[in-house]
């Protein structure tokens, strides 16, 4: 037979247990509310039922997390652990961006080597638009600085889609079952390099510095400029 007492603690617990997913329910209540004023611009909330809120996306978490850091005030921690649920890949952003955009002794301002120690490349893009970190590459140069004219390397992302004539100094030459790969401007690894592509095809040596052109499609491959070729007798070499 159940006691009273028995009785008692089980209504108990059945509310601490409603008060718990009600608490859950209104703190991602909250956090909607707070990304929706965010990355919407809306502050009203008319007709607004806790009840009937779903989960934010990822991304407007992401923003909201961006926004806070930004302006030095929000509840910062609760879109975090909004973010731990369900957005790793979020999260993992949010932090590599969050921990490097305070200014500290050991901070490292250059962005590749933000890269080179493992931080996201979006959290480096955002670091970038702050100013937090800077660019190694160098400055862009104009077309007619170039033989002939022609497009920068450190410019053809900008244009990818488009045919155009590339030129840039020889970073490297490397040389693999697949063909050869000429990096310009930079050498890989770096993701700011641009790479004419010689499928199947294996050139004769050219020494590093050299200013090479090439006119063609631009695409981009994880991020990083390119161009294919199929004629070597296209590749312009200027000493």
């Amino acid at each position: 037979m159940i006691t009273e007492p028995q009785q008692t603690g089980g209504v108990r617990a059945g509310r601490r247990w409603a008060r718990r997913r009600h608490a859950k329910v209104v703190s991602y209540a909250l956090i909607a509310m707070v990304v929706i004023s965010t990355v919407a611009g809306c502050t009203s909330t008319s007709g607004y039922r806790s009840d009937q809120v779903e989960e934010p996306r990822c991304e407007d978490l992401l923003a909201a997390a961006v926004q806070f850091e930004r302006a030095g005030a929000g509840d910062i921690d609760s879109v975090l652990e909004a973010l731990t649920d369900s957005c790793s890949d979020e999260y993992e952003i949010a932090v590599g961006y969050i921990s490097n955009s305070t200014d500290s002794e050991f901070q490292i301002e250059s962005c590749q080597e933000l890269i080179d120690y493992g931080v996201r490349q979006e959290s480096v893009e955002l670091l970038a638009q702050d100013g937090t970190c800077r660019s190694d590459a160098p400055e862009i140069q104009e077309a007619s600085l170039w033989p002939e004219g022609g497009l920068g390397w450190d410019q053809a992302a900008a244009h990818a889609g488009t045919v155009q004539r590339v030129c840039g100094p020889l970073a490297s030459a490397r040389s693999t079952e697949d063909g050869t790969f000429l990096n310009v401007g930079r050498d890989y690894p770096s993701a700011d390099r641009f790479t004419f592509i010689f499928w199947d095809i294996f050139l004769d040596p050219i020494e590093s510095g050299a200013t090479v052109c090439g006119s063609g499609d631009i695409y981009l491959y994880e991020g990083v400029a390119q161009m294919e070729m199929w004629d070597p007798t296209a590749l312009e070499i200027w000493r």
